[in-house]
Protein backbone atom coordinates (compact mmCIF):
# COMPACT_ATOMS: atom_id res chain seq x y z
CA UNK A 1 0.00 0.00 0.00
CA UNK A 2 1.68 3.33 -1.05
CA UNK A 3 1.18 5.86 1.43
CA UNK A 4 2.18 9.17 2.60
CA UNK A 5 5.71 10.24 4.08
CA UNK A 6 5.64 9.14 7.42
CA UNK A 7 4.96 12.87 9.37
CA UNK A 8 5.18 13.53 13.26
CA UNK A 9 4.09 17.66 12.33
CA UNK A 10 0.33 18.54 14.13
CA UNK A 11 -1.09 21.00 11.89
CA UNK A 12 -4.46 20.34 13.32
CA UNK A 13 -4.85 19.42 16.70
CA UNK A 14 -8.37 18.91 16.01
CA UNK A 15 -10.02 17.64 13.23
CA UNK A 16 -11.17 20.67 10.80
CA UNK A 17 -14.45 20.69 9.17
CA UNK A 18 -14.54 20.00 5.88
CA UNK A 19 -15.12 23.68 4.46
CA UNK A 20 -11.72 24.54 6.72
CA UNK A 21 -9.67 22.42 4.27
CA UNK A 22 -11.48 23.30 1.25
CA UNK A 23 -12.77 26.65 1.53
CA UNK A 24 -12.88 27.22 -2.19
CA UNK A 25 -14.45 25.40 -4.45
CA UNK A 26 -17.01 25.68 -7.54
CA UNK A 27 -18.69 22.44 -7.70
CA UNK A 28 -20.94 24.02 -11.03
CA UNK A 29 -24.17 21.75 -9.51
CA UNK A 30 -26.45 20.89 -12.52
CA UNK A 31 -29.78 20.07 -12.63
CA UNK A 32 -31.32 17.36 -11.12
CA UNK A 33 -32.26 14.30 -13.80
CA UNK A 34 -35.91 12.39 -13.28
CA UNK A 35 -36.57 9.46 -15.35
CA UNK A 36 -39.13 11.12 -17.16
CA UNK A 37 -36.60 13.45 -18.72
CA UNK A 38 -34.53 10.16 -20.56
CA UNK A 39 -35.31 10.11 -24.05
CA UNK A 40 -37.37 7.58 -25.42
CA UNK A 41 -34.18 5.75 -26.96
CA UNK A 42 -32.08 6.27 -24.26
CA UNK A 43 -34.15 4.22 -21.85
CA UNK A 44 -32.92 0.94 -20.19
CA UNK A 45 -33.11 -0.63 -16.63
CA UNK A 46 -32.99 1.33 -13.52
CA UNK A 47 -29.35 0.94 -11.80
CA UNK A 48 -27.03 -1.51 -13.87
CA UNK A 49 -28.14 -4.54 -15.95
CA UNK A 50 -27.71 -7.70 -13.95
CA UNK A 51 -28.38 -11.22 -13.74
CA UNK A 52 -29.23 -11.83 -9.58
CA UNK A 53 -28.36 -15.56 -9.73
CA UNK A 54 -25.35 -14.79 -11.60
CA UNK A 55 -24.31 -12.34 -8.66
CA UNK A 56 -25.41 -14.84 -5.88
CA UNK A 57 -22.86 -17.36 -7.75
CA UNK A 58 -20.04 -15.50 -8.26
CA UNK A 59 -20.18 -13.98 -4.64
CA UNK A 60 -20.56 -17.37 -3.38
CA UNK A 61 -17.05 -19.69 -5.23
CA UNK A 62 -15.31 -16.28 -6.96
CA UNK A 63 -15.88 -13.40 -4.94
CA UNK A 64 -13.96 -10.38 -5.54
CA UNK A 65 -10.25 -10.06 -4.12
CA UNK A 66 -9.78 -6.24 -2.85
CA UNK A 67 -8.31 -4.45 -4.80
CA UNK A 68 -5.99 -2.03 -2.68
CA UNK A 69 -4.11 -5.23 -1.69
CA UNK A 70 -4.40 -6.79 -4.98
CA UNK A 71 -1.20 -8.42 -6.70
CA UNK A 72 -1.43 -5.45 -9.68
CA UNK A 73 -1.59 -2.84 -7.27
CA UNK A 74 1.08 -3.99 -4.90
CA UNK A 75 3.33 -3.58 -8.52
CA UNK A 76 1.88 -0.25 -9.10
CA UNK A 77 3.52 1.18 -6.22
CA UNK A 78 6.25 -0.38 -6.29
CA UNK A 79 6.44 1.24 -10.11
CA UNK A 80 5.70 4.51 -8.56
CA UNK A 81 8.14 4.47 -6.44
CA UNK A 82 11.38 3.48 -9.17
CA UNK A 83 10.11 4.85 -12.22
CA UNK A 84 10.26 9.13 -12.44
CA UNK A 85 6.63 10.75 -12.55
CA UNK A 86 5.27 13.52 -10.46
CA UNK A 87 3.34 11.45 -7.51
CA UNK A 88 6.08 12.54 -5.47
CA UNK A 89 5.25 16.12 -5.83
CA UNK A 90 2.20 15.78 -4.96
CA UNK A 91 2.79 14.13 -1.53
CA UNK A 92 5.22 16.61 -0.80
CA UNK A 93 2.52 18.77 -0.96
CA UNK A 94 0.07 17.21 0.77
CA UNK A 95 2.63 16.79 3.68
CA UNK A 96 3.52 20.61 3.72
CA UNK A 97 -0.44 21.37 4.18
CA UNK A 98 -1.37 18.81 6.39
CA UNK A 99 1.39 17.41 8.35
CA UNK A 100 0.07 14.01 10.11
CA UNK A 101 -3.93 15.15 9.65
CA UNK A 102 -4.34 12.70 6.52
CA UNK A 103 -3.19 9.62 8.81
CA UNK A 104 -5.09 10.20 11.33
CA UNK A 105 -7.99 11.13 9.62
CA UNK A 106 -7.32 6.90 8.46
CA UNK A 107 -6.52 5.46 11.60
CA UNK A 108 -9.97 6.87 13.06
CA UNK A 109 -11.78 5.44 10.05
CA UNK A 110 -10.56 2.46 10.18
CA UNK A 111 -11.40 2.26 14.02
CA UNK A 112 -14.65 4.20 14.21
CA UNK A 113 -17.12 0.89 14.33
CA UNK A 114 -15.34 0.23 17.87
CA UNK A 115 -16.89 3.47 19.45
CA UNK A 116 -19.37 2.93 21.72
CA UNK A 117 -23.05 4.89 20.90
CA UNK A 118 -24.76 7.33 22.95
CA UNK A 119 -27.58 6.09 25.06
CA UNK A 120 -30.49 6.28 25.49
CA UNK A 121 -31.08 5.76 21.54
CA UNK A 122 -33.15 8.39 19.52
CA UNK A 123 -36.82 6.80 19.04
CA UNK A 124 -37.22 8.03 16.06
CA UNK A 125 -38.26 4.88 13.57
CA UNK A 126 -36.41 6.40 10.47
CA UNK A 127 -33.46 8.99 10.65
CA UNK A 128 -32.80 8.91 6.92
CA UNK A 129 -33.88 13.10 6.54
CA UNK A 130 -32.12 13.92 9.59
CA UNK A 131 -28.82 12.17 8.33
CA UNK A 132 -28.55 13.49 5.10
CA UNK A 133 -29.30 16.86 6.65
CA UNK A 134 -26.45 16.92 8.73
CA UNK A 135 -24.40 15.24 5.59
CA UNK A 136 -25.09 17.95 3.65
CA UNK A 137 -24.26 20.32 6.33
CA UNK A 138 -21.17 18.48 6.87
CA UNK A 139 -19.91 19.08 3.33
CA UNK A 140 -21.66 16.31 1.26
CA UNK A 141 -23.04 17.14 -2.14
CA UNK A 142 -24.93 13.89 -2.32
CA UNK A 143 -26.13 11.40 -0.16
CA UNK A 144 -27.89 7.92 -0.70
CA UNK A 145 -29.10 5.01 1.35
CA UNK A 146 -29.02 1.55 0.37
CA UNK A 147 -29.10 -2.45 2.12
CA UNK A 148 -25.56 -3.22 2.92
CA UNK A 149 -25.79 -6.33 0.56
CA UNK A 150 -22.67 -8.67 1.43
CA UNK A 151 -22.57 -9.52 -2.12
CA UNK A 152 -20.12 -6.46 -2.92
CA UNK A 153 -17.74 -6.94 -0.02
CA UNK A 154 -14.41 -8.46 -0.60
CA UNK A 155 -13.28 -11.94 -0.18
CA UNK A 156 -10.32 -10.67 2.67
CA UNK A 157 -13.04 -8.26 4.36
CA UNK A 158 -16.32 -10.35 4.59
CA UNK A 159 -15.89 -10.85 8.16
CA UNK A 160 -15.39 -7.60 9.14
CA UNK A 161 -18.13 -6.25 7.53
CA UNK A 162 -20.92 -4.70 9.88
CA UNK A 163 -24.19 -3.45 10.10
CA UNK A 164 -26.96 -3.75 7.39
CA UNK A 165 -27.75 0.18 6.01
CA UNK A 166 -25.39 1.80 3.92
CA UNK A 167 -24.49 5.72 3.79
CA UNK A 168 -23.25 6.83 0.16
CA UNK A 169 -21.42 10.38 0.65
CA UNK A 170 -20.36 12.18 -2.08
CA UNK A 171 -18.15 15.48 -2.78
CA UNK A 172 -17.61 17.23 -5.92
CA UNK A 173 -14.59 18.16 -7.12
CA UNK A 174 -13.84 21.60 -8.62
CA UNK A 175 -14.99 22.15 -12.09
CA UNK A 176 -12.00 24.21 -13.51
CA UNK A 177 -9.34 22.19 -11.80
CA UNK A 178 -10.89 19.05 -13.56
CA UNK A 179 -10.27 20.97 -16.42
CA UNK A 180 -6.59 21.25 -16.17
CA UNK A 181 -6.36 17.46 -15.51
CA UNK A 182 -4.16 15.42 -15.70
CA UNK A 183 -1.73 17.58 -13.59
CA UNK A 184 0.02 17.85 -10.05
CA UNK A 185 -2.88 20.86 -9.49
CA UNK A 186 -5.63 18.21 -9.94
CA UNK A 187 -3.29 15.88 -8.12
CA UNK A 188 -3.56 18.25 -5.02
CA UNK A 189 -7.27 19.10 -5.66
CA UNK A 190 -8.56 15.38 -5.60
CA UNK A 191 -6.74 14.60 -2.39
CA UNK A 192 -7.86 18.24 -0.88
CA UNK A 193 -11.45 16.44 -1.84
CA UNK A 194 -11.29 13.21 -0.54
CA UNK A 195 -9.85 14.74 2.71
CA UNK A 196 -12.89 17.03 3.19
CA UNK A 197 -15.78 14.36 2.46
CA UNK A 198 -13.68 11.85 5.16
CA UNK A 199 -13.80 14.99 7.08
CA UNK A 200 -17.32 15.01 6.80
CA UNK A 201 -18.03 11.47 6.97
CA UNK A 202 -16.78 11.78 10.40
CA UNK A 203 -19.18 14.36 10.89
CA UNK A 204 -21.91 12.04 9.85
CA UNK A 205 -20.73 8.98 11.79
CA UNK A 206 -20.22 10.85 14.89
CA UNK A 207 -23.98 12.49 14.56
CA UNK A 208 -25.26 9.12 14.48
CA UNK A 209 -23.28 7.88 17.00
CA UNK A 210 -25.08 10.65 19.11
CA UNK A 211 -28.22 9.05 18.15
CA UNK A 212 -27.40 6.19 19.91
CA UNK A 213 -26.26 3.76 16.63
CA UNK A 214 -23.15 2.25 15.22
CA UNK A 215 -21.43 3.43 12.45
CA UNK A 216 -18.90 1.66 9.97
CA UNK A 217 -16.31 3.05 7.38
CA UNK A 218 -16.64 0.52 4.69
CA UNK A 219 -15.20 2.76 1.62
CA UNK A 220 -11.88 3.66 2.58
CA UNK A 221 -11.16 7.33 2.41
CA UNK A 222 -9.66 7.78 -1.09
CA UNK A 223 -6.65 9.10 0.62
CA UNK A 224 -3.10 7.25 1.05
CA UNK A 225 -2.84 4.73 3.22
CA UNK A 226 -6.85 4.11 3.44
CA UNK A 227 -8.25 0.66 4.28
CA UNK A 228 -11.64 -0.97 2.64
CA UNK A 229 -14.50 -3.07 3.01
CA UNK A 230 -16.11 -3.20 0.42
CA UNK A 231 -16.41 -0.94 -2.65
CA UNK A 232 -19.04 2.21 -2.90
CA UNK A 233 -19.72 1.90 -6.93
CA UNK A 234 -22.41 -1.04 -6.14
CA UNK A 235 -23.93 0.49 -3.33
CA UNK A 236 -24.23 4.27 -4.98
CA UNK A 237 -26.09 2.68 -7.90
CA UNK A 238 -28.49 0.91 -5.93
CA UNK A 239 -29.31 3.89 -3.70
CA UNK A 240 -30.43 5.82 -6.94
CA UNK A 241 -27.49 7.90 -7.29
CA UNK A 242 -26.28 7.65 -10.57
CA UNK A 243 -25.52 4.70 -13.14
CA UNK A 244 -22.25 3.47 -14.55
CA UNK A 245 -20.56 5.08 -16.99
CA UNK A 246 -17.87 3.39 -20.21
CA UNK A 247 -15.38 4.92 -17.54
CA UNK A 248 -15.37 2.29 -14.80
CA UNK A 249 -17.22 4.59 -12.75
CA UNK A 250 -20.91 6.22 -11.61
CA UNK A 251 -21.97 9.40 -13.64
CA UNK A 252 -24.72 11.28 -11.42
CA UNK A 253 -26.82 13.98 -13.20
CA UNK A 254 -25.53 16.77 -11.26
CA UNK A 255 -21.76 16.20 -11.47
CA UNK A 256 -20.96 13.29 -13.64
CA UNK A 257 -18.28 11.17 -12.50
CA UNK A 258 -16.99 14.22 -10.96
CA UNK A 259 -17.34 12.88 -7.51
CA UNK A 260 -15.61 11.50 -4.48
CA UNK A 261 -17.35 8.77 -3.03
CA UNK A 262 -17.44 7.32 0.58
CA UNK A 263 -19.66 4.89 2.05
CA UNK A 264 -20.35 4.13 6.06
CA UNK A 265 -22.66 1.31 6.98
CA UNK A 266 -25.04 1.51 9.85
CA UNK A 267 -27.52 0.25 12.48
CA UNK A 268 -29.52 3.36 12.15
CA UNK A 269 -33.29 3.26 10.97
CA UNK A 270 -32.75 4.34 7.32
CA UNK A 271 -35.08 4.83 4.08
CA UNK A 272 -33.35 2.90 1.45
CA UNK A 273 -33.19 4.63 -2.40
CA UNK A 274 -33.82 2.80 -5.25
CA UNK A 275 -31.84 2.54 -8.89
CA UNK A 276 -33.12 4.53 -11.28
CA UNK A 277 -32.25 4.72 -15.03
CA UNK A 278 -30.98 8.26 -15.95
CA UNK A 279 -30.01 7.24 -19.10
CA UNK A 280 -26.76 6.89 -18.73
CA UNK A 281 -26.72 3.08 -19.95
CA UNK A 282 -27.90 3.66 -23.20
CA UNK A 283 -25.75 7.34 -23.76
CA UNK A 284 -22.49 6.15 -22.99
CA UNK A 285 -22.82 3.23 -25.69
CA UNK A 286 -23.71 6.01 -27.86
CA UNK A 287 -20.58 8.40 -26.68
CA UNK A 288 -17.66 6.80 -25.95
CA UNK A 289 -15.71 9.81 -25.71
CA UNK A 290 -13.87 9.25 -22.64
CA UNK A 291 -12.93 5.53 -24.44
CA UNK A 292 -11.53 7.48 -27.27
CA UNK A 293 -9.38 10.24 -25.04
CA UNK A 294 -7.84 7.33 -22.79
CA UNK A 295 -4.20 7.89 -22.72
CA UNK A 296 -3.83 4.56 -21.58
CA UNK A 297 -5.90 2.89 -23.84
CA UNK A 298 -8.07 1.12 -20.82
CA UNK A 299 -11.40 1.52 -21.74
CA UNK A 300 -13.30 -1.00 -23.29
CA UNK A 301 -15.42 0.27 -26.16
CA UNK A 302 -17.91 -2.56 -25.69
CA UNK A 303 -19.63 -3.97 -21.96
CA UNK A 304 -19.16 -7.64 -20.86
CA UNK A 305 -20.89 -9.39 -18.02
CA UNK A 306 -19.01 -9.54 -15.18
CA UNK A 307 -19.67 -11.31 -11.98
CA UNK A 308 -23.57 -10.63 -13.02
CA UNK A 309 -22.89 -7.43 -14.00
CA UNK A 310 -23.00 -6.19 -17.83
CA UNK A 311 -20.85 -3.10 -17.83
CA UNK A 312 -17.44 -1.51 -19.45
CA UNK A 313 -14.28 -2.93 -17.81
CA UNK A 314 -11.32 -1.37 -16.86
CA UNK A 315 -8.09 -2.40 -18.15
CA UNK A 316 -5.98 -2.05 -14.80
CA UNK A 317 -2.68 -3.02 -16.89
CA UNK A 318 -2.85 -0.32 -18.61
CA UNK A 319 -4.76 1.93 -16.57
CA UNK A 320 -2.33 2.14 -14.07
CA UNK A 321 0.94 3.05 -15.64
CA UNK A 322 -0.38 6.05 -16.52
CA UNK A 323 -0.72 7.02 -12.94
CA UNK A 324 2.49 6.95 -12.61
CA UNK A 325 2.52 10.78 -14.01
CA UNK A 326 -0.13 11.41 -11.97
CA UNK A 327 -3.34 10.34 -11.19
CA UNK A 328 -4.35 10.79 -14.53
CA UNK A 329 -8.99 11.49 -14.67
CA UNK A 330 -9.22 12.10 -18.01
CA UNK A 331 -12.01 10.56 -18.81
CA UNK A 332 -13.89 12.23 -16.14
CA UNK A 333 -12.20 15.46 -17.60
CA UNK A 334 -13.84 14.84 -21.32
CA UNK A 335 -16.88 13.33 -20.30
CA UNK A 336 -20.05 15.66 -21.47
CA UNK A 337 -22.14 14.64 -18.53
CA UNK A 338 -19.40 16.28 -16.07
CA UNK A 339 -18.70 19.18 -18.45
CA UNK A 340 -22.45 20.23 -19.29
CA UNK A 341 -24.60 18.40 -16.40
CA UNK A 342 -26.61 15.14 -17.71
CA UNK A 343 -30.19 17.57 -18.37
CA UNK A 344 -28.27 19.58 -21.33
CA UNK A 345 -26.85 16.46 -22.50
CA UNK A 346 -30.42 14.58 -22.36
CA UNK A 347 -31.72 17.69 -24.09
CA UNK A 348 -29.36 17.90 -26.77
CA UNK A 349 -29.68 14.22 -27.59
CA UNK A 350 -33.66 14.47 -27.91
CA UNK A 351 -33.05 17.98 -30.44
CA UNK A 352 -30.62 16.56 -32.32
CA UNK A 353 -29.65 12.80 -31.72
CA UNK A 354 -26.15 13.79 -31.01
CA UNK A 355 -23.74 14.01 -27.68
CA UNK A 356 -23.43 17.40 -26.94
CA UNK A 357 -19.52 18.34 -27.49
CA UNK A 358 -18.92 15.30 -28.55
CA UNK A 359 -15.51 16.02 -31.31
CA UNK A 360 -14.89 19.35 -30.37
CA UNK A 361 -11.33 20.42 -29.13
CA UNK A 362 -12.96 22.19 -25.86
CA UNK A 363 -14.03 19.32 -24.45
CA UNK A 364 -12.00 16.56 -25.80
CA UNK A 365 -8.26 18.28 -25.53
CA UNK A 366 -5.98 17.97 -22.78
CA UNK A 367 -1.91 17.87 -22.06
CA UNK A 368 -0.18 15.12 -20.33
CA UNK A 369 3.15 16.72 -19.37
CA UNK A 370 6.08 16.31 -21.43
CA UNK A 371 4.37 14.22 -23.56
CA UNK A 372 2.75 17.34 -25.05
CA UNK A 373 -1.03 18.39 -25.83
CA UNK A 374 -3.90 16.13 -27.91
CA UNK A 375 -7.06 17.30 -29.28
CA UNK A 376 -9.63 14.85 -30.42
CA UNK A 377 -8.29 11.95 -32.25
CA UNK A 378 -4.68 12.40 -31.22
CA UNK A 379 -2.78 10.34 -28.34
CA UNK A 380 0.41 9.98 -26.82
CA UNK A 381 2.46 7.55 -26.75
CA UNK A 382 4.00 5.07 -24.29
CA UNK A 383 7.00 3.08 -24.89
CA UNK A 384 7.78 0.03 -22.66
CA UNK A 385 9.35 1.47 -20.05
CA UNK A 386 6.47 3.96 -19.49
CA UNK A 387 3.92 1.63 -19.98
CA UNK A 388 3.18 1.64 -23.42
CA UNK A 389 2.57 -2.51 -23.15
CA UNK A 390 1.42 -2.51 -20.09
CA UNK A 391 2.38 -2.54 -16.13
CA UNK A 392 3.74 -5.85 -15.82
CA UNK A 393 5.88 -5.21 -19.19
CA UNK A 394 6.78 -1.84 -17.39
CA UNK A 395 7.87 -3.45 -13.95
CA UNK A 396 10.33 -6.20 -15.90
CA UNK A 397 11.81 -3.02 -18.04
CA UNK A 398 12.79 -0.95 -15.32
CA UNK A 399 13.70 -3.59 -13.02
CA UNK A 400 11.06 -4.14 -10.76
CA UNK A 401 9.49 -7.37 -9.80
CA UNK A 402 5.82 -7.55 -9.99
CA UNK A 403 3.75 -8.98 -7.18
Amino acid sequence: MHTLPASTVTKYPVFPRARDVQPVREARRAPAVSEADVPNDLRSVPGAPKDRAQEAFFARHYREPNFKTSPINQTYHKVVTAAPGYVGETYRRLGEKYGDLIARVNESAQTFHLRAPAEPRDPSSDLTDAIRAAALDAGADVVGFADFDRTYVTADTLDDALFQNVIVLGRAFDWETTDKAPSVEWDVHSYDTSLALALAAHEVAAFILAKGYRVQFIAGTGLPGEKMVAPILPYAIESGLGQMGANGTMLTPEFGSRLRLMGLSTDAPVTHGKPRDIGVNVLCDKCQVCVARCPGRALSRVKVQWHGVTKYKVVADRCLPILRFAECNVCTKVCPVQHFGLKAVLDHWRETGAVLGKGTAALESYEMFEKGRFGPGELPRFDVKEGGKGLKRMAREIGVTPV
